[in-house]
């Protein structure tokens, strides 16, 4: 093992350009700093947070490790995430990293531990294991090239959804009030928490609000809505990322009352037309393995299979 690096608590003005160079080479998308400044920024009450990086001989990060508390999580329950370097792998550190972060968590009264891993990355998988994590969900990854999709063969879908009532339509159009808002965060509320990759709990307003104003991913066009009278019953929270010029299909969720009607489907299809029309060149989203009927629609639409991830778990 080694013992020459030195972990230390992040300082975001000095350690964020250099710890998203670190988590492009780790991760599936490229970050930006400005990326992690605004993380750092969206700190609601009752949050608990820490990161520490790791910095080899030369100065370099090589390493990082965080424990989250989000505000709205059941009592004791943390994230634990560790990455390292790869060509610093293999030399005790990543061991270093979560051992410092499951000691601040289990000073918090941590009881109950989550994670993620790469699925293309059995190594990391086994490293967790060790650990007592286990796989709770295993969520898909999957992506449309904008450049060459053709909507023309599901083009009767959204105007059958139309002609049975339903109105397809965003935040935005419909004037982004906080009326709206707060209609769309209980439409969030009820799709997320009957997902089954759910944690059993979701931000309330005030909370999610704040968020969405201080995302740079938002904007109230890439909130697309089926509404019925006055009652939103469909949603697609699509959110765009620069530094990829891409868009993410972060939720895709409708009433119980209202499935069966092809309604996600059509919002699918909306999503995909306005990344399209914004300039993206993909768009991409998560479903959980356990979610037969999205994933269903996905191939349907022709979303490609990317490597997913999976969520861990661990009972203190």
């Amino acid at each position: 093992m080694s013992t020459n690096y030195i972990i230390r608590p992040a300082v975001p003005a000095q350690d964020f350009s250099a710890l998203a160079e670190l988590l492009t080479v780790v991760g599936p998308q490229p970050i930006t700093a400005a990326s992690l400044f605004e993380w750092e920024a969206n700190n609601p009450s009752g949050q608990i947070r820490r990161r520490w990086v790791a910095a080899a001989p030369d100065g370099r990060l090589v390493g990082y490790g965080v424990a989250l508390h989000p505000a709205h999580a059941a009592d004791g329950r943390f994230q634990l995430w560790v990455c390292v370097h790869p060509a610093h792998r293999q030399q005790g550190l990543g061991a270093q990293l979560a051992e410092t972060a499951w000691s601040f968590a289990r000073e918090q009264g941590a009881t109950l531990l989550t994670s993620d891993v790469r699925e293309e990355c059995p190594a990391c998988l086994r490293f967790a294991e060790q650990r007592g994590f286990a796989i709770a969900h295993h969520l898909f990854e999957s992506v449309i090239d904008l450049h060459t999709f053709d909507e023309r063969p599901f083009a009767r879908v959204i105007a059958e959804v139309e002609t049975s009532g339903i109105r397809l339509t965003s935040l935005a159009a419909e004037g982004d009030t906080e009326t709206a808002r707060r209609k769309l965060h209980d439409l969030n509320y009820a799709c997320v928490l009957d997902d089954p990759a759910t944690q059993g709990s979701f931000p309330d307003f005030d909370e999610l609000n704040e968020m969405w104003n201080q995302a740079s991913w938002f904007v109230p066009e890439g909130q697309l809505l089926a509404v019925d009278g006055e009652r939103y019953v469909g949603l697609a929270a699509v959110g765009y990322f620069q530094e990829s010029n891409s868009m993410y299909n972060l939720m895709t969720g409708v009433d119980k009352a209202y499935r069966g009607r092809q309604i996600a489907q059509a919002l699918k299809l909306q999503s995909i037309r306005f990344a399209k029309a914004y300039g993206a060149d993909s768009i991409r989203t998560h479903n959980d393995s356990q979610n037969g009927p999205m994933l269903a629609i996905n191939c349907k639409l022709g979303y490609q299979p990317r490597p997913g991830e999976y969520r861990l778990i661990k009972k203190v």
